[in-house]
């Protein structure tokens, strides 16, 4: 079944409230805040919690039941844009401040509104001068660092015990990450990078190495992405990330149009189109943001007019998902719409895979088939927003 964002919000929310419980990362409210001090402290918290992840006030549930009680007439709600002013208006150290998303979802016939906090390495979020609510005095105070232990937050007047700001702080600068994981992050910044086309280190860690070798084992014969570049001929490569010696991950490069553009080489998908895994559809695919696409992304010579042409047409058959669960999802979709798949892919929806005396029979299809997939990827998302 397919589930857009906000039905897997739900999902989770819905957990949570059976639940019947609190803890480190959602908070239950029966209302929204009538008083703003404890609505700031209670962002900083949670921007601040120690699970590493998106943080959840979820409005209109009694926090000691769990029973839902809506908030469709609370008089103290607010909309997503009062609560960004509520931010903005604050001065936070270095001008960071908590970003937030509110989503309202119903459930038991009433309206629960969730405010997302979203999870991030710019912690610990604390006020330079504080901010006191007006009408209780209840005041958040400057320099002071919340955050939320089990179901508690830090008390407004305290600031958090001393592990745990060493904890936030280290999160700070990826001191919490493991090695792999500090790779991942830091390969999101290109430009702390040194090296020439074989070779790079990282000018901040320069543990954190990758280097670029010949493999024998790889032979030089096209896939079917190949025959959509002006030359098809292809050669590969190993790309090698290192920490301290010790190999972190490893993956093949492809070389395509005359060498005018690499990349790592995308995973394999597999779509059947019957009960029996007989009639199946290859296909490439990237994961957003996942160790394989972030090399695809620093491997990429932005300064080259021509890599610009062959990405191009190299990503016209290349699928793309946003997360492993949008890509199962993607193909219980096709599964489901198998007619829709296989007349996108007896029409001419791209003209230069028309001219099938290049490539063989088989890249021929399955450039056919990829670029009805990219079709279809378009159209489920339309369907899940």
């Amino acid at each position: 079944m397919v589930k857009n964002s906000n039905e897997l919000l739900m999902f989770e929310i819905e957990q949570l409230i059976m639940s019947k419980r609190e803890d480190e990362y959602w908070d239950f409210k029966q209302s929204h805040h009538s008083n703003t001090a404890n609505l700031l402290h209670d962002i900083i918290c949670m921007a601040n919690n120690k699970a590493d992840r998106d943080a959840y006030i979820i409005f209109g549930v009694m926090d000691q039941t769990g029973e839902i009680i809506g908030v469709e007439r609370d008089e103290q709600r607010r909309n997503q844009q009062e609560l960004i002013n509520q931010l903005k208006s604050k001065k936070f150290a270095g001008g960071v401040r908590p970003r937030v998303e509110l989503r309202t979802l119903f459930i038991d016939k009433h309206e629960i509104d969730v405010l997302i906090i979203m999870n991030s390495m710019e912690t610990p979020y604390y006020l330079t001068e504080s901010y006191e609510d007006k009408k209780t005095k209840r005041c958040v105070r400057a320099n002071h660092i919340y955050t939320r232990v089990g179901d508690t937050n830090t008390d407004i007047d305290k600031s958090a015990d001393i592990n745990d700001i060493e904890y936030l702080w280290k999160k700070r600068f990826g001191l919490h990450l493991s090695p792999y994981e500090k790779l991942m992050h830091k390969l999101r910044s290109k430009e702390t990078w040194i090296g020439d086309e074989d070779q790079f280190y990282n000018r901040e860690n320069p543990e954190f190495t990758l280097s670029l070798t010949d493999d024998s084992d790889l032979r030089n014969t096209p896939e079917f992405y190949a025959y959509t570049m002006t030359d098809s001929s292809v050669s590969y490569k190993v790309i090698t990330a290192n920490y301290y010696g010790t190999t972190l991950y490893s993956k093949g490069i492809v070389y395509l149009d005359g060498a005018r553009y690499f990349t790592t080489t995308p995973d394999w998908g597999f779509i059947d189109l019957d009960d029996y895994h007989q009639d199946t559809i290859p296909y490439k695919y990237f994961i957003n943001n996942d160790i394989n696409y972030l090399l695809h992304n620093f491997l990429f010579q932005e300064d080259q007019h021509e890599a610009h042409i062959a990405r191009r047409r190299f990503l016209e058959v290349i699928l793309i998902f946003h997360d492993e669960i949008e890509r199962v999802q993607f193909e219980d979709y096709v599964f489901n719409n198998k007619d829709i798949m296989i007349n996108y892919i007896g029409s001419d929806i791209n003209e230069y895979v028309l001219d099938e005396s290049r490539p063989g029979e088989v890249a021929a299809e399955r450039i056919k088939a990829s670029i009805a997939l990219k079709r279809m990827l378009e159209e489920y998302r339309e369907l899940t927003i």
